[in-house]
């Protein structure tokens, strides 16, 4: 009896042991270098060393290390980032409001020396980007392992710089950030594909300071369109579709304006939150006004598939998804992608269009060549 009480205080002691190890993991972790103090999760981040320097490792996507007490506005984020073998994606968030609403920038340490290794892709309502909908914001960067490659962000209101290296010239400018939140927390993520044990990435000397807040421009710059942009449409949506060949019955009310974007995006993202799992159908409408009969054609880009009706007729299905037409093909909703012949007449023309999602982004451009 006397030794099952002993055992059973040795048991109990080891757990309050480990309890307060674990805890001490998770918050208030200080990294030597890093002028920040840090909350991590040992399923995603450590602390150990890595080419002489004390770094913070970085594993598994979720959650994100974060920073300790900081509600990031404005300011600049910094870091050293070395990859380590099989390296796949590391992340930089902030303004992090949860895991479906936060800007985020992509290194994608696999894709070294190309045009995607470093892209700006915010998360909007949804944990997996909107890459697809942002091709103008990538920069081609060379990551080299073990070697350590400076990165800076400098973030003030509505505008994102990236700087990489020595450069005294961002690689990638975002005047109007497209993210729905203003302020929140900064974080790091790494990810090795379908290894979420292994490590990605290091990452030393970070620096996270917040400056002054100035306003944050929400409104897009649409003064520079594609010449024969579409603007003018309504939205219904979204529906559960699974066959993009039989997208449901096109809906008789609900309709609601979508803003245009710069570069003519409709970003269907921003308008609705897709529902989790499977594809997901939105309903856009517009009327093409024709002082007589005639064939046109119109430029479009979509993600992830679409389905377009003129004048209540089927005309055109084409699909535009991730890896949907060959290994890696990317599908950015990016013009020029496809050309459409539009045969108008006098009047007014009812043009709509069933834009189907699965995952990275969901939006149209069109635009009209005469």
């Amino acid at each position: 009896m006397i030794a099952s009480n002993h055992s059973a205080k040795i048991v109990v002691t080891l757990l309050i042991v480990g309890a307060i190890s674990a805890r001490a993991q998770t918050t208030n972790v200080r990294l030597d270098g890093s002028n920040v103090g840090w909350d991590l999760d040992p399923k995603s981040a450590k602390i150990d060393t890595h080419l002489g320097r004390p770094s913070l490792f970085l594993r598994g996507q979720t959650p994100p290390a974060f920073v300790s007490n900081v509600d990031f506005t404005d300011g600049t984020i910094e870091f050293d980032l070395a990859p380590l073998p099989n390296a796949n994606f590391v992340g930089l968030v902030f303004r992090y409001g949860s895991d479906t609403q936060h800007e985020n920038l992509y290194f994608r340490l696999h894709r070294s020396g190309s045009f995607e290794a470093l892209q700006y892709a915010p998360r909007i309502y949804t944990t997996a980007g909107i890459w697809q909908l942002t091709p103008e914001f990538m920069a081609a960067v060379v990551y080299t392992p073990g070697a350590w490659l400076h990165v800076r962000a400098e973030v003030r209101g509505g505008r994102l710089e990236m700087f990489v290296g020595d450069s005294a010239k961002p690689v990638i400018v975002v005047p109007r950030m497209r993210g729905i939140t203003t302020h929140g927390r900064v974080g790091l993520w790494g990810r090795v594909n379908d290894k979420p044990d292994e490590w990605t990435a290091a990452v030393s000397n970070i620096r996270v300071t917040p400056r002054t807040a100035v306003a944050i421009t929400t409104s897009a710059d649409t003064s520079r369109l594609p010449a024969g942009t579409l603007t003018g449409w309504t939205s219904a949506g979204p529906f559960s579709a699974a066959d993009s060949s039989v997208p449901p019955q096109v809906p008789q009310g609900g309709w609601k304006p979508l803003p245009i974007e710069e570069f003519g995006l409709l970003n269907i993202s921003r308008q609705y939150a897709k529902p989790p799992g499977g594809r997901h159908v939105a309903f856009l409408k517009n009327a093409i006004r024709s002082t007589a009969a005639e064939t046109v054609a119109m430029e479009v880009s979509y993600s992830d598939d679409a389905m377009f009706w003129l004048n209540g007729v089927p005309i055109y299905r084409g699909s535009n998804g991730f890896n949907g037409r060959y290994p890696g093909f990317l599908g950015f909703a990016g013009l020029p992608s496809e050309t459409i012949y539009l045969s108008l007449r006098a009047g007014d023309n009812e043009l709509i269009v069933a834009v189907g999602e699965r995952a990275f982004g969901w939006g149209l451009r069109a635009r009209l060549v005469r």
